[in-house]
């Protein structure tokens, strides 16, 4: 079904004469951001904003602990997991605590192993003499190995993210927004998120020391995880991924530059989708095929050409899981053509491989639009991962079956789970019922974000949707409706044929669209004499020349009156223009910002850095105003932050003389409405 949001503003408002196009006011309005101050927030992040890692409330007995191990040198082991998100997490703590001299370590199981703490891992630490263990991205489920642990004189510091259950590890701390009581104000973190948040409580506790550099170097590892992760990239996530990607393009990681350099990207300004569909698979191969050593080494190895060599290592260690997701794919695709599809697809085999397993479900799910469940089954037992469609919670049905299972763990939309293979079959006919016994439907709903003409496409409207990037789960590319193209030419792209590029033509307009993995469409295709597309916007830059570009996400056959076949909504995110004329800023303060006030903040801030040019600085009482003239001035390139919530670790760029007017902020703040 395709949805259309009413047409809520009708008139400018100060975000419109500030110089924001009315086309970005429209699609943010849909998207439930109902205030001038929201958009304004969402449209220029801050560094300034992150919150301050100390409003989890085990974050000081989590700081006093390491500073104690710390103190006595006591061999500290970072336990992670082998996907993108664990790994970086896991790369990210170690080297922080190497940087402040801790005795640490590091451990990632094998996809053998599974996921999670495991007890022969604990007792090989207590082994070497390990008191204290850090968990990045796993462990909110494991009370039993937190309690062999204890019993083995070893201390737990537990980070994740996942969905805990309602008993919780006897641990020193646990960091993760999803518990009750965390204290933590923003709950979608990745576990790459949270592990970025103890490492800002670390460089704040000890004071960013001289040649101990700040947390800004390791946002390009929180960035690659929370991309890889699938989180939603809206509030902290999207400044972490925001500037994260100014980082990482610019990386001193070795290892991220080498795989960067392998995938074409090194020297180009980043996206996440590159980031997410041609960086991510590249380091998750290792840990889906066999073991994340690879992936780990890569991205520890300091020396650029051992660093390109891992890398080189890796896109042919995912080459291979593309052979091995295309055969799997094959025969669950041949097991389904041969009666009607359930209503949720469970599917068993003893020949597939566990660790490739959840990509081919998530291919399920695109083309059938059905929850999947798939499970390698590997003698007794079996090895499931699952995948949702909207509004269908994975975890809450694994939890519902818990009784036929023997571990399960994971999120809303995707989850792992194991399952003796005794109980499949009753597995798979509980499952079903329970799709039956809701109210879900298969259809799936696409929302779009704005009607264009075919006289309104030009790069300068794509220019325009760009700033609402980084874009990502959560804060998908907005998704245009365009109506009565013809269709002038269809051919098909890719080493195998498996895409279509078609060339649509209305009046003198003409549009390239790619159509992704529809090579079957080509017949439909050619049928359609007329046709209406949804496609997000993107620009080819070919040898310095850019050019619109389509992706094709849905199309259908062009009617008399195309838009009486669009349902509309008005509520489906909801707002109202009374929200959107309210003042930016309550506090007279902050509006009475005026270029003199600016003037005098950056000669003061100047007057106070060091040899450097840097300043910790924590502002005063009226805070508010205070944090605007940094977020000023950091829109504007003037300084930048290089750590902390409070105090703040700034330095100034060497600039010449910019204007003022060039800030949006500045311009809202000096609105006269």
């Amino acid at each position: 079904m395709w949805c259309l949001s009413q047409e809520l503003q009708k008139k400018k408002h100060q975000l419109e004469e500030a110089g924001i196009s009315r086309n970005i006011i429209h699609i943010l309005k849909n998207r439930g951001y109902h205030t001038v101050d929201s958009i304004l927030e969402f449209i220029r992040p801050s560094l300034f904003d992150l919150h301050s890692p100390f409003l989890f409330t085990d974050m000081q007995p989590v700081i006093h602990r390491l500073k104690k191990a710390l103190d006595d040198q006591e061999k500290v082991l970072v336990y992670g997991d082998y996907d993108v998100d664990g790994i970086t997490g896991t790369v990210l703590i170690y080297q922080v605590l190497k940087r402040f001299g801790f005795q640490a370590m590091i451990y990632v199981p094998t996809r053998e192993e599974g996921y999670g703490l495991h007890a022969e891992a604990i007792e090989k630490a207590s082994a070497q003499e390990v008191s204290l263990i850090i968990t990045v991205d796993c462990g909110i489920t494991a009370v039993e190995e937190t309690f062999m642990a204890s019993s083995l004189g070893i201390d737990m510091i537990i980070t994740d993210h996942h969905e805990p259950q309602e008993l919780l590890p006897s641990a020193v701390g646990i960091l993760n927004p999803k518990t009750s009581g965390s204290g933590y104000p923003f709950r979608d973190l990745a576990g790459v998120g949270v592990a970025f948040k103890l490492a800002q409580a670390l460089f704040h506790t000890f004071q960013y020391p001289a040649g101990s550099g700040s947390e800004l170097e390791y946002l390009d590892l929180a960035a690659l995880g929370t991309i890889a992760d699938i989180v939603p990239l809206t509030g902290e996530n999207r400044i972490l991924v925001k500037y994260g990607l100014e980082v990482m393009s610019k990386t001193r990681h070795q290892g991220l530059q080498a795989i960067l350099e392998e995938c074409g990207l090194w020297g180009k300004k980043l996206k996440a989708g590159q980031i997410s569909f041609i960086v991510a698979p590249k380091i998750n191969a290792a840990g889906r095929m066999d073991t994340a050593r690879l992936a780990l080494n890569l991205l520890l190895e300091e020396k650029m050409q051992d660093a390109a060599a891992i890398a080189k290592a890796l896109n042919q260690e995912n080459k291979q899981r593309q052979y091995t997701e295309r055969k799997i794919l094959m025969e669950a695709e041949e097991v389904l053509s041969q009666a009607p599809v359930p209503e949720v697809i469970v599917l068993s085999s003893t020949g597939w491989h566990h660790g490739v397993i959840g990509i081919v479900a998530s291919r399920l799910v695109e083309r059938f639009r059905r929850p999947v469940f798939l499970i390698s089954e590997e003698g007794e037992m079996g090895r499931g991962s699952a995948r949702g469609i909207n509004g269908y919670h994975v975890l809450g049905e694994l939890e519902k079956q818990a009784t036929l299972l023997s571990k399960f763990g994971g999120h809303k939309q995707a989850a792992g789970f194991t399952v003796p293979v005794g109980n499949i079959n009753l597995f798979r006919k509980r499952i079903i019922d329970s799709f039956r016994q809701s109210e879900l439907s298969h259809e799936e709903q696409l929302f779009i974000d704005s009607t264009v003409l075919c006289s309104e496409l030009c790069v300068k409207l794509q220019k325009e949707l760009d700033e609402m990037s980084p874009f990502g789960a959560g804060n998908p590319a907005p998704l245009l409706m365009t109506t009565g193209l013809e269709i002038k030419k269809i051919s098909k792209m890719g080493k195998n044929g498996e895409h279509l590029k078609l060339i649509l033509q209305k009046d003198r307009f003409t549009l390239e669209v790619l159509a992704f993995k529809k090579s079957e469409h080509l017949e439909k295709f050619k049928q359609l004499k007329c046709m209406d597309i949804l496609y997000t916007l993107e620009t080819n830059d070919f040898y310095g020349e850019e050019t619109l570009q389509a992706i094709l996400k849905d199309y259908r056959e062009s009617t008399e009156d195309s838009f009486s076949e669009v349902a509309t909504t008005s509520d489906q995110f909801g707002d109202s223009e009374e929200n959107m004329s309210q003042p930016l800023f309550a506090k007279p303060s902050a509006k009475d910002l005026n270029r003199m006030i600016l003037v005098e903040a950056y000669k003061s801030i100047r007057g106070k850095v060091d040899e450097n040019n840097r300043l910790y600085w924590m502002p005063g009482e009226d805070i508010h105003p205070q944090l605007e003239i940094l977020k000023i001035f950091e829109e504007l390139r003037l300084l930048q932050w290089l750590g902390g919530t409070g105090p703040f670790l700034i330095e100034l760029n060497s600039t010449d003389k910019t204007n003022l007017h060039r800030s949006l902020r500045y311009r809202l703040l000096n609105y006269q409405g």
